[in-house]
C-alpha cells in the first residue's frame, strides 16, 4: 500500500490528495498542517496521520511527500525537517519554486514539479509536470501513474512550466471569464441570466468535448459553422474587430511573465 505524505492541505493540496484518494482507493495518508480546522478536517475526512508535531517523522512514513505550502515557507519547513527529507521524492506545488530551489532547501535531487489548476478537485485538471534529471523512467512513470485522476498531465521542461501555468492554470479564469461575458450577452439581448449562463455554460462545454472528439483544428470547426452571409459569421467579425484574439494572447502573455517574475 503507498503511503503518501501531503505538507499543507489547503484548497490545491487538499484537492490533489482527493483525487488520487478517488483513483487509487486505499493509500495510507500522512499529513503536517498548521491549521487546526483543516488538520482536524484531514484527519476525519481521509483518515491522515498526524505529523504536524515531529514534520521530520513524515519523511520516514511516506514514499512520496506533496509539498503544497506557501513558498516563502519552503526555508522554514527544510530548517524543520533538517536531514530528514535528505533524497526524499518530493512532488512540489510552490508556485514560482524551482525544482532546484526546493531541492536545495530539503536535500534531495529527487523533486517533481507540478503545477494543477482549480479543477483538480473534480479531477479535471491541466496540470504542467517537470522532473528533476536524477528521476529514471520508472520514477517518473510511478509518479504519473499516482496523479492520472487529477486530470491531464502536460511535461514539460521546467523552463515551460510558466506557460503551462498562464494557459491552464491562469487560462481556467480566463475562460470563466469567456462564460461570464457570453452569459451578458444573453442577459443583453432579453434572457434572464440564469438561463443565460447555462446556456453558455454549455455551449462551451459543448465546443470543447466536439474538439475531443473530431481532434479538428478548431478554426476547421468555425468554418462548418460560418454559413455565408449568416449569424455566426457576423459574430465572428465583431469578435476579430475588437481584437478578441490579441486579448487573450495578450492575457496568457502576462500571466506567464508574472509566473517568471515570481520565479526570481
Amino acid at each position: 500500500m503507498k503511503h503518501i505524505g501531503i505538507v499543507g492541505t489547503g484548497f490545491m493540496g487538499s484537492a490533489v490528495i482527493r483525487a488520487i484518494v478517488r483513483e487509487h482507493g486505499e493509500v495510507q495518508l500522512g499529513m503536517v498542517e498548521k491549521d487546526g480546522s483543516r488538520r482536524d478536517w484531514a484527519t476525519r475526512e481521509l483518515g491522515a496521520q498526524d505529523f504536524s508535531s515531529k514534520p521530520e517523522e513524515l519523511f520516514g512514513f511516506a514514499d512520496i511527500v506533496i509539498l503544497a505550502i506557501k513558498p516563502q515557507d519552503l526555508a522554514d519547513f527544510g530548517e524543520q525537517v533538517g536531514a530528514a527529507a535528505r533524497n526524499a521524492l518530493v512532488l512540489s506545488m510552490l508556485a514560482g519554486t524551482s525544482i532546484e530551489a526546493v531541492g536545495r532547501a530539503l536535500g534531495t535531487r529527487r523533486v517533481v514539479r507540478i503545477m494543477p489548476n482549480l479543477a483538480a478537485d473534480i479531477g479535471k485538471a491541466v496540470t504542467g509536470i517537470s522532473f528533476s534529471p536524477e528521476l529514471d523512467r520508472a520514477m517518473r512513470s510511478e509518479v504519473i501513474e499516482l496523479l492520472r485522476g487529477i486530470g491531464t498531465l502536460v511535461p514539460v521542461r521546467e523552463e515551460l512550466i510558466a506557460a503551462v501555468t498562464g494557459i491552464s492554470g491562469s487560462g481556467i479564469a480566463f475562460a470563466l471569464e469567456f462564460i461570464h461575458a457570453l452569459t451578458l450577452g444573453g442577459v443583453e439581448q432579453g434572457l434572464p441570466y440564469a438561463q443565460a449562463a447555462e446556456a453558455a455554460r454549455d455551449v462551451v462545454e459543448s465546443a470543447a468535448l466536439l474538439l475531443r472528439a473530431t481532434g479538428d483544428h478548431p478554426e476547421a470547426i468555425i468554418s462548418r459553422v460560418c454559413s455565408p452571409g449568416g449569424t455566426t459569421i457576423r459574430g465572428i467579425r465583431t469578435l476579430h474587430e475588437r481584437g478578441a484574439t490579441a486579448a487573450v494572447m495578450a492575457a496568457v502573455e502576462a500571466a506567464t511573465a508574472r509566473s517568471r517574475e515570481l520565479e526570481g
